[in-house]
């Protein structure tokens, strides 16, 4: 039997590893080929790419067809922090592509979990 696994953390396994609490002879079973991929927050320039993605995706889905993204909610996704990283992003888009009527998506700001506008403004200045 030939078996591949693909494993994915937020975690520093290194450092949990050192720790004691994770197992090293896992991580080097698991460390094999690691790839480094950077959370959403650090690739804002995606971020439009990624919407247009799942804005058709789930556009099809439930047979809708947008036209354009409100300026504004581009700007708020391109501003954020995305805690919950691409699925986060996902979600909101779901939920923008089944709430919007018309041809424009457009997401309210009270969508994106954990920020409040102050801290928002904090992190942007």
């Amino acid at each position: 039997m030939d078996v591949r696994i693909l494993a994915a953390t937020h975690r520093d396994l290194n450092l949990l590893a050192a720790e004691g609490r994770f197992r090293q002879d896992l991580l080097y079973r698991l460390n094999v080929v690691p790839i480094k991929m950077p959370s959403l927050c650090e690739r804002a320039d995606d971020i439009p790419l990624l919407v247009e993605y799942f804005i058709g995706r789930f556009g099809k889905r439930v047979g809708k067809k947008f036209r354009t993204i409100d300026k504004r909610t581009l700007e708020l996704f391109e501003t954020y922090s995305w805690p919950g990283n691409i699925r986060e992003l996902q979600n909101v888009i779901e939920r923008a592509v089944i709430l919007s009527e018309g041809d424009t998506i457009l997401v309210d700001e009270a969508w994106l979990a954990g920020e409040s506008p102050q801290s928002r403004i904090r992190r942007l200045h």
